[in-house]
Formats: C-alpha cells, structure tokens, sequence
C-alpha cells in the first residue's frame, strides 16, 4: 500500500471514529458547544480526505 492510500485509510478510520462519537454526543447532551467543535472537527477531516484524493486524482 502506497503512502497516500495509508493516509486516506487513517482519515477515513478518523472520520468514521468522530461519526460515532458526534451521533453519542448529539443524543447525550446539550452541549452545544462541544457539538459544534466536534462538528467542525469533522468537518476539517473530511476536506483533507477530499483534497488528497483529488490531487492525487483518486476516483
């Protein structure tokens, strides 16, 4: 496995991670903030995955 694809392997393990524990969290608690941290967080993940794939022109 070539490098880029062990980074997109641990991002998209990272992302499904905090998928899980916003979904717990959304139903756990008010806290807005932290929702909204993890949220953004999430967020951030998801824009690295999409550009590596796409400068490195993975379908």
């Amino acid at each position: 496995m070539d490098i880029v694809q062990e980074r997109l392997n641990n991002l998209e393990k990272r992302i499904i991670e905090l998928k899980g524990i916003l979904n717990e969290i959304v139903i756990a608690t008010d806290a807005e903030e932290i929702k909204i941290y993890i949220s953004q967080y999430l967020d951030n993940l998801i824009v690295k995955y999409m550009t590596i794939m796409v400068n490195n022109k993975i379908d």
